[in-house]
């Protein structure tokens, strides 16, 4: 389904509207929410899959922007971006 993302997390899930910029930042809202409530989150939009989870460990670099990453890791593709890389993959 184009434009719906999916979040998936253990014990649950949910589909979200993600087609405007303002669809896209509620969709990141929520999963920083269950990615801190639960550890880990799957998230599905557009045939394109990342899994976001926390980190407790030495925070490494965004492998587009090289910045240090935050406490939540959205890998995408086999690599580790921040929130902003991620939000540009997205577009």
């Amino acid at each position: 389904m184009k434009g719906v993302a999916r979040i998936s997390f253990d014990g649950g899930g949910l589909f979200l509207p993600a087609k405007t910029p303002y669809e896209r930042e509620v969709l990141f809202e929520h999963v920083d929410r269950y990615a801190k409530r639960h550890g880990r989150v799957c998230v599905e939009l557009n045939r394109r899959e990342w899994n976001v989870s926390v980190s407790n460990s030495q925070p490494g670099r965004c492998a587009a922007c090289e910045r240090p990453l935050d406490h939540l890791t959205y890998a995408l593709g086999g690599r580790s971006l921040c929130l902003s890389c991620a939000r540009r993959e997205l577009r």
